[in-house]
């Protein structure tokens, strides 16, 4: 179509803007978390919390979830599209006049005039291409989403397991502060009978000797102690420096603890006094739960098969390779290439569409189906495993529970409360000269044995409980 009256380009332009796409969805940006301190006295609950909230690994999971949702809404996008802004032959040489520019005059006796080219391009995508390509993007965000839980598993049983590290420690220490206090009265009334005579000195060197384990023990769980606290701040994302109270001394609870008293049914320390050992960061309150389950093995197993959420994002992304096949077949439909376009050739207008498509001459899609295939046969062999191995571990957390339940039973209250009858039945015969130091160091062994390996005991019960609930993907309470 041509006209002949030579009228301003600008009307055209303004009209073919006008039916491009207004407007682009946009993300909103995350807003930026304040970042949370980490109490002086920090209960299990709060630090699930702010590992949630701070963990590392948790927020990078979190960003690629991000990543998968701004992916999602790029596949869904339409293809963009082109427009083409041309000017050719606007500069033209005359002999007499020399060079010259000429914008919008014609010159009926050159040999080629000014030409202005406005093009649209659209692709026409067929074989619902943007519908497949959407629905794989959305299994991948799905399948992140459930990886993102799967690094809250993973953090929570590590964080639930120093919980439980620093419980012990806190137990160990409360049983060798309280012996190492104790056993600094018999030294001091081993010392009185030597002086008095009643005992030879090497008695006293007998007993100054034996009180190094004590010490020993003491140092040992305080160390243990520190480096659970600091592995409980390092799951939380934060350094030392970020905890929001000052340490009270430690030293100036060591009478409040050598009171406490030893309760089989209790911790043995009360959780909300006292100060943590030695230079310890945080103060943990946690109590050991030493209630059995009541699930049986094969409905832990459907748990875990159901809701563990390593097994769901391998399902989902095997979903996603099915989707990924049938995109890839649906690349061999050729797509169509729509343009049309306004041209001034001098004072000549014209308007025109084109058409093309690809011939599939080489590339014919198959390589890229075959591809496909074998990805989505690789993440169904993926989730198998992941299935199989959640299997495993419900099965192998299941057998620990069963060999720390057992073991849990064998010490009872009558068992505990003969081991400390039998240390206070020594150490009164010793202050009244009817025993001799080495059979109330064989008692005080005897009790310190029994009430050390009844806290390792309940805490072997609470790690096997915690990898129970890490092997199905949910609490058992």
């Amino acid at each position: 179509m041509k006209r002949s009256s030579a009228k301003s380009i600008h009307p055209v332009i303004l009209a073919v803007t006008m039916i491009l796409p207004l407007g682009v969805a946009a993300q909103t940006p995350r807003p930026v978390q304040p970042r949370i301190g980490i109490p002086r006295k920090l209960t299990l609950a709060q630090a699930e919390q702010l590992l949630l909230q701070r963990n590392l690994e948790i927020l990078a999971a979190r960003y690629q979830v991000d990543s998968f949702r701004a992916a999602r809404l790029i596949a869904s996008f339409k293809p963009n599209p082109v427009m083409t802004l041309g000017m050719e032959q606007i500069v033209f040489y005359s002999p007499l006049a020399g060079s010259y520019p000429r914008f919008f005059t014609t010159d009926g006796d050159a040999g080629a005039q000014p030409t202005y080219t406005l093009r649209v391009d659209k692709i026409w995508e067929r074989g619902g291409k943007r519908e497949l390509r959407t629905g794989l993007a959305d299994y991948q965000l799905r399948a992140g989403e459930a990886q993102l839980l799967d690094a809250a598993r993973t953090q929570l049983y590590q964080l639930r397991q120093a919980f439980t590290t620093a419980a012990l420690a806190r137990e160990n220490l409360l049983l060798a502060e309280t012996e190492r206090q104790e056993y600094e009265q018999t030294v001091r009334l081993t010392e009185a009978k030597v002086e008095n005579g009643d005992l030879a000195r090497v008695e006293l060197y007998r007993a100054q000797v034996a009180a190094l384990p004590y010490q020993q023990a003491v140092q040992q769980a305080r160390t243990s102690y520190q480096q659970a606290a600091r592995d409980i701040i390092n799951l939380l994302g934060a350094r030392v420096e970020d905890v929001a109270l000052a340490r009270p001394a430690f030293e100036n609870n060591k009478t409040q603890m050598v009171k406490a008293s030893f309760n089989p049914d209790k911790t043995g320390v009360d959780p909300n006094g006292g100060a943590p050992p030695g230079d310890a960061p945080i103060e943990i309150e946690f109590k050991f739960d030493d209630r059995p389950i009541i699930q049986t093995l094969a409905e832990l197993r459907n748990i875990a098969l159901i809701e563990r959420p390593d097994v769901i994002a391998a399902r989902r992304l095997s979903d996603a390779a099915m989707k990924g096949i049938a995109l890839a077949q649906a690349q061999r439909t050729r797509d169509i290439l729509i343009g049309s376009f306004y041209q001034r050739v001098g004072s000549d207008h014209s308007l025109g569409v084109n058409v093309a498509f690809p011939l599939l001459v080489y590339n014919k899609g198959y390589a890229a189906i075959a591809q496909a295939k074998a990805q989505q046969e690789s993440a169904a062999s993926l989730a198998r495993e992941a299935e199989l191995q959640a299997l495993t571990d419900v099965e192998k957390a299941y057998l620990a529970y069963q060999s720390a339940r057992r073991i849990l039973d064998i010490y009872d209250a009558t068992t505990l409360e003969r081991a400390s009858k039998l240390k206070n039945i020594a150490a009164f015969s010793y202050k009244e000269g009817a025993t001799s130091l080495l059979e109330l160091l064989d008692a005080e062994r005897g009790y310190n044995q029994t009430v050390s390996s009844y806290n390792q005991a309940r805490a072997d019960y609470q790690s096997a409980l915690w990898q129970l609930e890490q092997a199905i993907g949910r609490p058992l309470r």
